[in-house]
């Protein structure tokens, strides 16, 4: 099959790409580190599915700028459904999240507020023009060789990172904070599901997690436990939500399931095989 992703270079998007070459597809890619706006570049050609991956995905940095983000996540997005339908794309997988709801009232910050507009235009589409979509509402994504962005990192690529330096570890917050983490091949493992998905999916959206929702607190005792580090205490962040949980039950019903589990992902990230009663 050919396929676009847009924002290839991504972190997740950089994970999906090297997956679908991996299964012999004709994959292209579309992003904006190579100086290719979509706004202005996409391919004059024909695709069977589209994953629009593209994105600034940092909470903080769209409350820092909000008019940019919306620029680069809604008009983008407006931009590439309307290419999509003229060119007689079968589906287009969009890469949403979970900041859509915040903490169950709605977006907390631009960011959210800018994907559950993409959200909206994906149905719409859908409804409107047959194009079919399906929007991934993405939770905590993280991997052992996710990359540290400084002030804009997660927290395990943030804390992975002061380890490998030898530094104290930064906690926002309290730390009971929740989220449900789930892993970047769980993640690309959706996507391609539901780009093989054989009934249209009409703009629905989908939780894409493990199921299951943690404490930052949690994650610092089993830390502490495998590696001798020193941690220094901020304030929480403006934007951030206070807990996050996914109901998965949807994605599960169409037939798929997550594979690594926190016990697991956390050993690729931090080593050790912390199992204290009063972590595990």
């Amino acid at each position: 099959m050919k396929i676009l992703v847009t924002g290839h270079r991504g972190y997740i998007g950089s994970h999906l790409y090297k997956k679908l070459l991996s299964m012999n597809h004709n994959v292209a890619g579309v992003d904006l580190k190579d100086g290719a706006d979509i706004l202005y570049c996409l391919p004059d050609e024909n695709f069977d599915y589209v994953f629009h991956m593209a994105a600034l995905p940092r909470i903080r940095f769209s409350v820092e700028n909000p008019s940019y983000t919306l620029k680069q996540n809604v008009f983008v997005t407006s931009t590439l459904l309307e290419w999509a339908k003229k060119n007689n794309i079968k589906r287009v997988i969009f890469s949403s999240s979970a900041a859509v709801v915040g903490d169950g009232s709605g977006p907390a910050s631009p960011y959210g507020l800018h994907k559950l507009m993409c959200e909206q235009e994906c149905q719409l589409y859908s409804a409107l023009y047959g194009l079919d979509t399906v929007c991934l509402r993405y939770f905590n994504v993280y991997s052992e060789d996710q990359g540290y962005e400084g002030s804009y990192s997660t927290a395990i690529s943030a804390w992975m990172e002061m380890i490998r330096r030898g530094e104290k570890l930064r906690l926002d917050g309290t730390g009971e904070q929740t989220r449900d983490f789930v892993h970047v091949g769980d993640v690309v493992s959706a996507n391609i599901f539901c780009m093989e998905h054989s009934e249209p999916l009409r703009g629905c959206h989908l939780n894409v997690a493990y199921g299951k929702s943690f404490s930052l607190k949690y994650i610092k005792d089993y830390i502490d436990k495998t590696n001798k580090v020193e941690w220094i205490h901020s304030p929480k962040r403006s934007g951030d939500i206070l807990h996050s949980a996914a109901d998965i039950s949807a994605l599960r019903s169409l037939g798929w399931t997550p594979s690594v589990d926190i016990q697991e992902g956390l050993e690729r990230c931090f080593g050790g095989k912390a199992r204290d009663e009063n972590i595990f």
